[in-house]
């Protein structure tokens, strides 16, 4: 009888298709990071991201359309530099990293880091701040003590447990403010030159602002178990509630949510082990099934990377081949509406904001950073 064949070491098509997609993203994403960094954002007023224009027009769009002024210009954003640090950061290029870290460079005040570049009406913000600390940080561009600073920052923004003033009647859609959680933006009027924007909270802001201080290891100081409590209540009811579906103030897309939720579960099992069940379930609820390979191309890499942190394995060799049949020619993949203003249906995106994100799903699941944290006196 004849012996069967030895199993074969050739990659097989979908897996050949992947990375020969990697490598084209990449190459794009090496060409799209100029010496002035990341492009800005294009922008919309459909979620769809049917008819986009640049952030030069925004604000007269907003005027047309809408009849509104947001009181700033929104050209020339950092955060999409932000994103893309914190995803390409661990074990990226070396000058391309640094490229992304000069242009962040250009938001920051003091600990703090702004959407838009320079005093222009919007203060700092928490999930600029936090996202930026904890890519700089895990890139090694940041020291330890610099993290600890902007730590204890990112603490400084949690609502008190008394004394929240009402929300003003124009923005009671955000939601009540919870005592003990992250918010939004500080408040607190440190900052000059830059308009107030109200107490304000995001599940997505409060799980990468979770995130980060966790990360800083800030052992002794006053209030980190309290206001790490507080978050992740916040964030499981989010998830058990149901409300994660229709997105969040800031984040349109429920996957965008599980995303930011996936990193905290990965990375500090410890204090973030009550979300881990739920949020595999919900990710069964949008990532599985007649689901599994719908939606933008930037929700099914979300999809990808929650499923990859989470353990979820279903469906993933599907989903990374869709979106390697996906790609465009020139290595990218199209604009979708990644986050938004609060007040406004103004939503964001771009073609390299997409693929930063696609690029980093067709990659291998990898294992958390292993940057140790900082250790006490560094």
């Amino acid at each position: 009888m004849a012996l069967p064949p030895p199993p074969s070491t050739t990659p097989g098509p979908d897996v050949a298709l992947r990375a020969r997609a990697a490598r084209r993203a990449m190459a794009y994403v090496h060409r799209a990071v100029g010496p002035a960094g990341v492009p800005s954002a294009e922008m919309s007023l459909c979620p769809g991201f049917g008819q986009s224009f640049d952030g030069a027009r925004a604000r007269g769009r907003l005027r047309e359309v809408l009849g509104v002024d947001p009181g700033f210009d929104l050209d020339g954003e950092g955060f999409s530099a932000m994103v893309a640090l914190a995803l390409l950061a661990p074990g990226g290029d070396p000058e391309l990293v640094r490229r992304l870290a000069r242009q962040v460079e250009t938001c920051r005040w003091r600990h703090r880091y702004r959407f838009l570049p320079g005093p222009g009406g919007l203060p700092a913000d928490t999930d600029s701040t936090a996202l930026t600390l904890g890519a700089l940080y895990e890139a090694g561009l940041l020291p330890a003590a610099g993290l600890r600073a902007g730590a204890r920052e990112l603490l400084r923004s949690a609502a008190p447990a008394t004394g929240v003033p009402r929300r003003p009647a124009a923005d009671r859609d955000a939601g009540a403010v919870r005592p003990g959680v992250f918010m939004v933006y500080w408040e607190d009027g440190e900052e000059p030159g830059t308009l107030p924007r109200g107490r304000k909270q995001d599940p997505v802001a409060c799980a990468n602002a979770l995130y980060t201080v966790l990360l800083a290891d800030l052992p002794g100081c006053d209030g980190v178990r309290g206001v790490a409590d507080a978050t992740v209540g916040f964030l499981a009811e989010h998830l058990t509630s149901g409300r994660f579906l229709r997105g969040t103030r800031y984040y349109p897309s429920p996957d965008a949510f599980l995303h930011a939720v996936s990193r905290l579960c990965a990375r500090f099992p410890d204090t973030a082990g009550p979300l881990t069940a739920p949020a595999r379930r919900a990710l069964e609820r949008t990532g599985t099934g007649a689901s599994a390979v719908t939606g933008s191309v930037l929700e099914i890499a979300l999809r990808v990377l929650a499923a990859d942190r989470l353990g979820v394995t279903a469906g993933q060799d599907e989903r990374r081949a869709r979106l390697a049949r996906m790609q465009r020619p020139d290595g990218s993949w199209p604009a979708a509406a990644s986050y938004r203003m609060g007040r406004f249906p103004l939503f964001f995106g771009s073609s390299f904001l997409t693929t930063v994100f696609a690029l980093s799903a067709l990659r291998p699941a990898r294992p958390a950073p292993t940057v140790p944290p900082p250790r006490t006196g560094e």
